[in-house]
């Protein structure tokens, strides 16, 4: 409810011009009546009365029409209801005033003849009084204004006689006035309270009307909302494409229509080498880079088909009515299109996609069997060289079934214990004793046959289940480095962890070593770290790995000269160990080249005051290779291969065991 000072002396006003406007209707007949009235009176008792006062009383008739007529015209003219000006009032009341003095008038125009005509005379005043309580019930004044005339003109003319009956009617006429204001005073305050009821109303459907508006402005805003935010659940922020929710409830609409002679297609996009753009053009670049691309896609498309987001440098299409030959036709046109190059930051900046294409009904009814599909021919396409397009047939239907059956048999073994940790020995090649070892994962069948972690890591990688294989190994493992323990490891000795190589949201959250490592003490602890660990977000990785090493952890940067190494992750990393990838050792022998390659990184570790070790050390020439080079910590099967806990502890007893019988 509103409220202020105006609305709080809203019912007196209102009350008051209501009022006035109830009684100003009830003048309307008023100027059609009188002069009729008095004209008739007089015809009818011109021999009871005196003809120049009933001349006098017409003209007052006529006076009094006039005023009423006046009154009521300007009371239409007034500007706005409610607001009523004061003279506007006085013409009402002068229009009362001469109603009042002409009916007063009467016993004056009798008052020399008989009594019966003075009677009859008197009773003008008396029924006009009655009809006047009436007629201005809710206004005392205008009441006032018509009852003093009455009562003083009738009565003084009553006192004036002779006659003492007509005196006596005088008082009467005295004490009756008084009654009718009685009564004009119980008459008004139920009309009044009629009108205040009727203010009260009207002012309840205002505030309803009020309030509805603004409920009905609150709602179209909410709605407006609701939109804003249906939009933004379904749209890419950046693009302004469908995001991958908005995608597929769209490709979920479109499938359940589709048959053999309805077909939908859908082309699966990823930006090849997008990470390489966006370090070189920053992460604003990178966006703007994204977004041309977008609105390219957007606008090659045929009326009809959805461009949307998947995320990151995915796309898809959406195309109704197109089969596998029509949708290979446009994705031809999609890659040279998206190959020009991109003006951003500056610059022109190369681009190229990678398409693969399914089609439904016989790729997929459902769209995230359909995108699957599409997803594995993106695979095939990138695997065959990026820039081109891939269609999806049933070779990769078949290696898409045998990876599905592997990805739901490894989420099985994770649920069922079988994936386990076994334990790789790190010798010191000088002296022969046990320096370490790897926690290497084992997936132990049912069957009992054992499965190396090379079979189905690259299976749980593709699948997202790498950091579960991990921390279910340092499950496992926990008890087993405790036990290792206590039974007195040699000094130095450290258990190899090696973390998941690619970069996800949980990778460097705050915190996170100590997370994975609860319950083990970092002091025996190294951890393996791949060189694509730590895209994404290297600060987050520094502060994460500067806390381990603060509590005793060692941290070595693995397959370091695999492929492309960055030299400056040596100086930007807290790093204690770099270890050689097991591809430059199998080559080192074999090639004087390679060989020149692994001296170089070792004699660049041991400058930078950092520990070097090798991995996959296989035969004895490699061994005397690497001990020559400078690096005698190694590991592999030359001595010894991954074992199960409880047969590397017997492994772990024995060289402790020759290592006192060589010291005694």
């Amino acid at each position: 409810m509103r409220s202020n000072d105006s609305s709080a002396d809203a019912p007196r006003a209102f009350l008051r011009d209501r009022a006035l406007t109830m009684v100003v209707n009830n003048l309307a007949p008023a100027p059609f009546l009188l002069v009729p009235f008095t004209v008739m009176v007089g015809r009818l008792l011109r021999d009871e009365a005196s003809v120049s006062r009933l001349v006098t009383w017409n003209i007052v008739a006529a006076v009094c029409s006039l005023i009423i007529a006046a009154a009521r015209w300007a009371y239409r003219r007034r500007p706005m209801a409610g607001s009523t000006s004061r003279w506007v009032g006085v013409l009402v009341g002068l229009s009362f005033a001469g109603i009042g003095t002409l009916f007063g008038m009467g016993p004056w125009i009798a008052e020399d003849r008989s009594i019966d005509a003075v009677l009859l005379f008197t009773l003008l005043p008396a029924v006009a009084s009655a009809v006047g309580c009436i007629v201005t019930a809710g206004r005392w004044d205008m009441y006032a204004a018509f009852l003093v005339p009455v009562v003083a003109l009738s009565t003084a003319a009553m006192f004036a006689s002779d006659d003492g009956r007509v005196r006596a009617l005088g008082w009467l006429a005295s004490l009756f006035g008084v009654g009718l204001m009685v009564l004009h005073h119980v008459v008004s305050r139920g009309t009044l309270q009629t009108i205040r009821l009727q203010w009260r109303s009207d002012q309840l459907l205002r505030d309803l009307a009020h309030e509805r508006g603004e409920l009905t402005g609150v709602n179209e805003q909410l709605a407006a909302t609701n939109r804003r935010l249906a939009h933004q659940a379904t749209h890419d922020p950046l693009t302004g494409l469908y995001n991958r929710r908005g995608t597929l409830e769209l490709l979920d609409q479109m499938l359940a229509e589709t048959d053999e002679q309805h077909p939908v297609a859908l082309l699966f996009f990823d930006l090849d080498r997008f990470k390489a753009v966006n370090d070189t053009l920053g992460h604003r670049g990178g966006d703007r880079f994204i977004s041309i691309i977008a609105d390219r896609l957007a606008r090659s498309l045929e009326p009809g088909s959805v461009a949307g987001r998947m995320g990151g440098d995915e796309f898809v299409a959406v195309l109704p009515g197109h089969d596998m030959q029509a949708a290979a036709a446009v994705a031809d046109r999609l890659v040279g299109m998206l190959a020009q190059p991109v003006y951003a930051e500056g610059r022109d900046v190369p681009s190229s996609v990678s398409i693969g294409v399914a089609c439904a009904p016989q790729h997929g009814a459902q769209a995230s069997e359909l995108l699957r599909n599409a997803n594995a021919a993106l695979y095939r396409a990138k695997s065959a060289g990026r820039n081109r397009l891939a269609l999806f047939d049933d070779d990769m239907q078949r290696e898409l079934a045998v990876r599905l059956e592997g990805e739901q048999a490894l989420r099985r073994g994770l649920d069922d214990g079988e994936i386990v940790p076994f334990f790789q020995p790190e010798i010191d090649a000088l002296t022969g004793e046990v320096v370490g070892a790897e926690l290497l994962a084992r997936w132990v069948r049912r069957d009992g046959r054992v499965v190396a972690a090379q079979d189905f890591i690259e299976l749980a990688q593709q699948s997202g289940l790498l950091e579960r294989v991990t921390d279910r190994i340092l499950a496992g493992a926990r008890t087993d480095l405790r036990r290792f323990a206590l039974l007195g490891l040699p000094e130095g000795f450290r258990f190899r962890i090696n973390l998941a190589p690619e970069v996800t949201e949980r990778s460097w959250r705050p915190d996170r070593m100590g997370q994975l490592l609860q319950g083990i003490d970092p002091a025996i602890v190294t951890v393996d770290l791949r060189e694509s660990a730590f895209r994404g977000d290297l600060a987050a990785a520094n502060r994460n790995l500067a806390d381990f090493r603060e509590q005793g952890g060692r941290v070595c940067l693995d397959d370091f000269a695999r492929g492309v190494s960055s030299l400056s992750l040596l100086r930007r990393l807290p790093l204690d160990e770099v270890r050689i990838d097991r591809s430059s050792i199998d080559a080192i022998t074999v090639h004087h080249h390679d060989r020149a390659i692994v001296r170089s990184v070792i004699a660049l570790v041991r400058e930078l005051g950092l520990t070097v070790t090798a991995d996959g050390v296989e035969t004895g020439l490699q061994s005397d290779a690497l001990v020559a080079l400078g690096c005698v910590r190694h590991q592999g099967h030359l001595y010894s291969e991954a074992l199960p806990a409880a047969a590397f502890e017997d492994f772990l007893l024995a060289s402790m065991a020759q290592r006192l019988r060589n010291a005694g």
